[in-house]
């Protein structure tokens, strides 16, 4: 990357969210400055290895903390301005990377639905069938069973969440670890690629999932009182009037500026770890020879607010109010924004910002595509391929009552360069409250214009309604036509 190159990569990444201000530009304001499109034929070479690197909790904007995974995956790859998630929530999430299905196809609606991911329709499946070693290392599906061996993977070694003194199950046994649990998921991983080395004909699938900086926000040791950007509050962390906000917003818990503060220092110094273990991962790989032959993946299960609307998470949210306090599950760009990077070298091209609307439901059918399998008709996959440059014109996001955290309803939402538009329902499916943003005047979703009193100013959404209910049940098809 030649330093002019540099600088407007490093530039636009504070305007996407650096962690400096803590905001999301709508894909509308976005400069392109990828000169096409930001992959390359995958031409005729034999399939490559994927590794797939997810975090918990991380919001867009947090990469500054990061220095390593910028480098290898942003000046590396490609960095999209526009990655979000499409439930934001850990479970739902996670199976729908895995399966690259929607969770209304996918089964997986709450964080306690773990054992209804169809394991016969994931990513690990197609890849084992096709000959490759698949090897899972860190968090799997919430509430997953440790006494039950994860399906479809040939190496596991899976934990639900923590930092110190985690219960984990090593390929079959169940271990309590003492070590940080990021420093054991980097030498889990090493020790996953030096041994796939020595078949080095078969390709490998590696998801590596640290805890990292989902709470109680533990960093290391060593990164304790590791020196972080200055916190500067977005117009959203400062919002005063609520009043056109959805009751379980206006009556969430307010955590203090400085616990807010605290929360998100706790949580930055967590990830400096990963940084080191992506930069480790990469070490080893070059060493082996299998950077260049690598499809990889940097992503997070979903954002997480700090502040935006009143609404922040904290340390102990399970313990004081299992339902008042989130820090996620909820529509607004925070939660639904995320850091989401891939590289892939000769194949992926390098230093490129593009403003595409891409989600997690698109890491799967990538990887089909990178190595040239096709998904079981009966179970489609709902997103598209990364690697064919197609664009959406909008994005879908849907969100289920939890029973594990009632408070906030089921909800469905479209977003497009210029707007969001929300509906939340209640028994029955009736809409119980709306929430319309205008994006170019209001990116930071201050003025709910279906909630301000006003309704000179109250837009059309017929149109938009009709596509929510569409998407719903949308499905994708075994001829590529696929959901939003």
């Amino acid at each position: 990357m030649s330093p002019r190159r540099g600088v407007a990569f490093l530039s636009l990444l504070v305007l996407a969210g650096g962690c400096t201000a803590g905001s999301a530009v709508p894909n509308s304001s976005v400069p392109d400055i990828s000169s096409g499109p930001s992959t390359t034929s995958t031409g005729g070479q034999g399939p490559p290895n994927v590794l797939v690197i997810l975090t918990d909790d991380q919001r867009a904007g947090t990469l500054d903390v990061m220095p390593k995974t910028r480098r290898i995956f942003g000046e590396g790859g490609t960095l999209f301005l526009n990655g979000f998630v499409t439930t934001p929530l850990c479970c739902p999430s996670r199976a729908t990377i895995l399966s690259g299905r929607y969770d209304h196809n996918n089964g997986v609606m709450g964080n306690a639905d773990a054992l209804k991911l169809d394991q016969d329709a994931t990513i690990e499946r197609y890849l084992q069938d096709a000959g490759y070693r698949t090897g899972i290392i860190g968090k799997f599906l919430n509430t997953w069973p440790l006494d039950r061996n994860p399906w479809r993977w040939d190496t596991w070694d899976i934990f639900n969440n923590g930092y110190f003194e985690t219960s984990w199950n090593v390929q079959g046994r169940q271990e309590t670890v003492d070590r940080y649990s990021t420093s054991f998921i980097s030498d889990q991983a090493v020790r996953f690629l030096r041994q796939s080395e020595s078949n080095d004909t078969q390709p490998w699938f590696l998801y590596a999932a640290p805890s990292a900086p989902h709470d109680p926000w533990i960093p290391a040791p060593k990164y304790a009182h590791a020196s972080l950007p200055h916190f500067v509050r977005n117009p959203a962390m400062l919002e005063a009037d609520l009043s056109d906000k959805p009751p379980w917003v206006r009556h969430a818990i307010k955590l203090t500026r400085a616990r807010i503060a605290r929360n998100r220092a706790d949580q930055l110094r967590t990830l400096v770890s990963v940084d080191d273990m992506v930069g480790r991962v990469f070490r080893v790989l070059r060493d082996l020879g299998e950077d260049r032959d690598t499809l990889a993946f940097f992503l997070s299960d979903n954002g997480f607010l700090w502040g935006e609307h009143g609404v922040a998470g904290d340390r102990s949210e399970r313990e004081t109010s299992p339902t008042k306090i989130t820090g996620k599950r909820l529509p607004y760009t925070q939660s639904i924004h995320v850091p989401f990077l891939m590289r892939w070298p000769g194949h992926v091209r390098t230093g490129v910002l593009d403003p595409r609307f891409v989600a997690n439901v698109d890491i799967a059918p990538t990887i089909m595509d990178a190595a040239g399998l096709t998904p079981s008709p009966s179970t489609p996959m709902d997103g598209r391929s990364l690697l064919a440059g197609r664009t959406r014109d909008r994005m879908f996001f849907e969100y289920f009552l939890d029973p594990l955290y009632p408070v906030i309803p089921t909800w469905a939402s479209v977003r497009t360069p210029t707007l969001q538009y929300v509906e939340y329902y209640g028994p029955g499916g009736k809409i119980v409250f709306r929430e319309y943003y205008d994006l170019v005047t209001d990116p930071f979703q201050l003025d709910n214009l279906l909630g301000d009193g006003t309704t000179s100013n109250d837009p059309h959404v017929a149109a938009l309604s009709r596509e929510i209910r569409a998407d719903r049940g949308c499905r994708g098809t075994s001829d590529g036509d696929p959901c939003p």
